[in-house]
């Protein structure tokens, strides 16, 4: 392979990565938008609990919990792939400059 062919197969990586990322910061932006939704609903539920029984709340609350677990979860989970990207694109810049 000649070297402008691998110059441009990087290229195409590198560009690959790029859209990746911004891929897994546009999922970040929405996983942070529906983590506010989800506080403020905890926050309304929990303004609401002495106006309702407790047997009307818990499961919704107990929901919401599991809920923004997932999505905790998930976060975590976008954040290391975004680290892991980020650490390949690296690699990869150092290969193209070397």
């Amino acid at each position: 392979m000649t070297m402008i062919a691998e110059l441009d197969q990087l290229e195409r990586k590198i560009q690959a990565a790029s859209k990746l990322l911004d891929r897994f910061r546009e999922e970040k932006r929405d996983l942070e938008r529906q983590n506010r939704e989800l506080k403020d609903r905890v926050r309304a539920l929990e303004n609401s609990v002495g106006k309702e029984k407790s047997s009307d709340w818990k499961p919704r609350l107990q929901a919401l919990e599991q809920e923004k677990s997932s999505l905790l979860d998930e976060r975590r989970a976008m954040a290391r792939r975004v680290e892991e990207m980020l650490v390949k694109l690296s690699v990869l810049e150092k290969a193209v400059h070397a």
